[in-house]
């Protein structure tokens, strides 16, 4: 009777396992390097592999053939991508898929990226993700997002490296400028979807689909209004509008504000008159610290005032601008 019980015991652990099993999805994995030619395009593979919902894969350090096509001239660009880490939350596919990332965008006559987007924005990364889906290997087009579950994320985070630095010093980034990740949609940034997570030591984004993203200054996502939102990665315990600093300013001026839950965040500025001047932020957003500088080069001098609305959370202040 008792070996019948732990004979049980075990077949209840292995339909367990099997059914974890089934239930957690593989991504297959290659990593290329693209650049343009006379003919066309061509690229090379740097990495392959899987891996499961959950968890992630580390983008390697190699060292770039230099024939058939030279791809060693992009050595600095890629080594700043190294340590890279991409995952994929638990849940967030329906099925096993095949992943193609390719470094794409990159210049045949430099070794760094084009610049790309309406105001040809500086990039310190670009990655574009095609996807086939697998086992009936149906092609995802290349211009299609691919979203993930709802809810779940795609997470990729770049450690804050020498190489890093030293690529942003390269394309004329400051490592003290404030940078943020945003899709490539419809020729120019967005970013609907994706936010940044910028802390000391990496950069991050997170998204809700797989398609084309870029990564620049923080106006890379407002490039006509100067805008950029820095996620501090602290969760607060209160709903909270800091004073801008400086102020009064000229022309720029930075607003931190804290939420205690997710919600739909509005943070916009008024002239004296009451007159909406500006939209800063209106979004979906995490709970955490944000901190979102406004350029205000195109207003005149004068008194101006902010105001954030979050669920029930309504504060206004106001800030002044010298010229």
């Amino acid at each position: 009777m008792k070996n019948l019980a732990i004979l049980f015991v075990l077949f209840l652990l292995l339909s367990a396992q099997a059914i974890f099993a089934q239930d957690t999805n593989t991504v297959y994995y290659s990593l290329f390097m693209e650049q343009s030619v006379q003919f066309g395009t061509v690229d090379t593979r740097i990495d392959s592999g899987s891996f499961k919902e959950g968890e992630s894969f580390i983008i390697p350090s190699a060292v770039l053939p230099s024939s058939p096509v030279d791809f060693s001239k992009y050595q600095q660009l890629y080594d700043a991508l190294v340590g890279g880490k991409f995952e994929i939350d638990y849940g967030a596919l329906n099925k096993d898929i095949l992943l193609k990332i390719f470094i794409r965008n990159l210049d045949p006559n430099s070794d760094m990226y084009k610049p790309k987007g309406r105001d040809s924005d500086t990039l310190f990364a670009y990655f574009e993700m095609r996807l086939w889906e697998l086992p009936d290997s149906n092609f995802v087009p290349e211009d299609v997002d691919y979203f993930l579950n709802p809810g779940k994320k795609v997470r990729l985070c770049l450690p804050k490296t020498a190489a890093f630095n030293n690529f942003l010093n390269l394309v004329g980034i400051s490592p003290n400028d404030s940078l943020a990740f945003g899709y490539f949609e419809k020729d120019d940034w967005d970013s609907t979807g994706i936010r940044t997570i910028n802390k000391p030591d990496s950069i991050c984004f997170e998204g809700i689909h797989l398609s084309k993203i870029g990564g620049g200054r923080g106006n890379i996502l407002f490039s006509t209004t100067g805008v950029e939102i820095e996620d501090l990665g602290i969760i607060p315990n209160e709903y909270q509008l800091n004073q801008n600093y400086p102020n009064p300013f000229n022309p720029s001026t930075k607003i931190l504000y804290k939420l205690k839950k997710a919600g739909n965040v509005k943070l916009q500025v008024y002239d004296i008159l009451g007159n909406l001047v500006e939209n800063l932020v209106n979004d979906y957003q995490n709970p955490g610290t944000y901190e979102v500088t406004f350029d205000a080069d195109h207003l005149t001098s004068g008194m101006y005032f902010y105001k954030i609305e979050v669920n029930n959370f309504t504060q206004i202040k106001k800030m002044i601008l010298l010229k």
